[in-house]
């Protein structure tokens, strides 16, 4: 089953090397044909790569075959060409399977320069010792050895750094995909018309050296990388390498600095390449931090149900512990305020878990005309200083919300003390706008400093022994989905100022 598996795989690979090696076969050097691109290496060390060191005796056999059918080149000399080719590029595939780990691909930064610190070394290392080999046999003829190593470089080197990332791209299920939707939007189009426009523009249009036109292809190319990822640069790469061959194609060779375009395409690849995989770590990152907020919130929600929901449970017991006296001192007669008082704060639970839970969930407020007055009055204790500025408008709020609030700058401002014998606590209303209202909070226990004057409304951070770090935070959420402030005055006694929005007039 794997030997058919194999020769399957064989029967494949091999012809589509000999037909990139065929399409690619253009501007040949010196009696052994170096060409100055070269992708059918790519489809070599991808194989390799994704299946394993096992397929270098087809790629070994494969390179033979192009040599003797493309290039015509003696067998003596093709056996050890084609023999050092596909060690080298066993190799690369090596040194890619061993750093890539445990999904081979261009997946992240690390993976891409990876793939680049081992491709361009290793091209350049395969290209000596090809050379060598043609040099030792007598075979470059007049080509210089340092012309005939450059060349061979560049053209492996462009070949595997524009095609492979393709391959890899296209192998991946997550990839194709990519490369699916791509052919789905009309921007991809508009994209490549306009890659085309602009190679035309550089070999025909403009005239000249296309050399020094070169630079109009960044552009578009890295609009595409940017929209679409990877998938996008890898796309439009190939593009451009194709339009260079049509280009190189269509001018008198002597008239075209080969080895030049392909430098800058060389170039314009990295730029692509490392801008599709920037913009892919992007988007997992901005879903990753989405998800996270999703979990922050749900955790947050529960917290502060829980941390709102525990006054009205703690009211309840207190009320049930009275009945029980009551009943067991056979005062029944009494029990039905008890009962009142029990039945209102059951549903005050009901009503800040049903609230709070629209406030997490949608951002949604209940608002209301509210007067100012009231509204604190609500929320008095005994040895609470309320001063209310005369004449201030109503409130547009959501009365159970901002109840919640001032409940807990109050709790707050009361654990703040620690049983002082001379504690102080005030809420004083007043104007603090056209539009808003200020409601300040004090105490006369140990403030805050100005270092802890943002840190205090981070989820999580609490200075009690037993808090959750939820108050604040939940507190200052519900006062911004009101379009109002919550901050911390630092200084030597606690203060906290609560800005909310008033019922607009006329």
């Amino acid at each position: 089953m794997r030997l058919l598996r194999y020769l399957r795989d064989a029967a494949v690979f091999a012809p589509c090397y000999l037909l990139l090696d065929w399409v690619s076969y253009i501007h040949p050097l010196g009696p052994f044909n170096i060409t100055p691109w070269n992708p059918q290496p790519a489809l070599a060390i991808a194989w390799m790569l994704l299946g394993g060191l096992v397929h270098a005796p087809a790629v070994f056999a494969t390179i033979l075959l192009a040599d003797l059918l493309i290039r015509s080149v003696p067998v003596g000399v093709s056996l050890l060409t084609a023999l050092t080719l596909a060690a080298g590029y066993a190799g690369i595939a090596y040194v890619l399977r061993a750093l890539l780990r445990p999904r081979p691909g261009l997946h992240t930064l690390r993976q891409l320069t990876v793939f680049i610190a081992a491709v361009v070394p290793g091209s350049a290392m395969v290209a000596a010792a090809f050379v060598g080999v043609l040099y030792a046999t007598g075979s470059l003829g007049d080509t210089a050895l340092f012309a005939a190593w450059l060349r061979f470089w560049v053209g492996d080197g462009v070949g595997v750094l524009v095609t492979a990332p393709l391959l890899l791209v296209a192998a991946d299920p997550a990839g194709r995909s990519a490369l699916a939707a791509l052919a789905r939007r009309w921007e991809t189009y508009v994209q490549v018309a306009l890659l085309g426009v602009t190679l035309w523009l550089i070999f025909a249009g403009l005239g000249g050296d296309p050399s020094h036109h070169f630079f109009l292809v960044f552009p578009p190319l890295i609009w595409t990388a940017i929209r679409h990822g990877l998938g996008g640069g890898v796309l439009a790469v190939a593009l451009v390498q194709i339009g260079v061959v049509l280009g190189i194609h269509h001018h008198p060779v002597q008239s075209l600095p080969v080895i030049e375009l392909q430098a800058l395409v060389a170039a314009l690849t990295l730029t692509a390449l490392y801008l599709g995989v920037m913009t892919d770590e992007r988007e997992r990152a901005n879903q990753g931090l989405k998800q996270s907020l999703r979990l922050a919130t749900a955790g947050e929600m529960a917290g502060a149900i829980a941390h709102e929901v525990n006054q009205p449970l703690t009211a309840l017991t207190n009320y049930a512990r009275s009945g029980q006296m009551l009943a067991a001192a056979g005062r029944s007669a009494e029990l039905g305020p008890i009962l009142a008082k029990m039945l209102a704060e059951a549903q005050r639970a009901s009503e800040v878990v049903r609230r709070l839970r629209d406030l997490f969930r949608e951002g949604r407020t209940r608002l209301e005309q509210v007067p100012i007055g009231r509204l604190l009055e609500s929320v008095r204790t005994e040895d609470l200083a309320l001063q209310v500025e005369p004449g201030l408008p109503d409130l547009l709020v959501d009365r159970l919300q901002i109840e919640l609030v001032l409940r807990n700058l109050i709790a707050n401002a009361h654990e703040a003390l620690d049983g002082r014998a001379a504690a102080a606590i005030g809420v004083r209303a007043q104007r603090h706008d056209a539009q808003h209202v200020r409601i300040v909070v004090t105490d006369n226990g140990p403030g805050l400093a100005a270092a802890d004057r943002e840190r205090v409304f981070e989820p999580f951070v609490s200075g009690k022994p037993s808090g959750m770090g939820l108050g604040l935070a939940v507190s200052r959420a519900i006062a911004e989905a009101h379009g109002g402030t919550l901050d911390a005055v630092p200084g030597p006694h606690g203060e906290f100022r609560l800005v909310l929005p008033v019922e607009a007039h006329g």
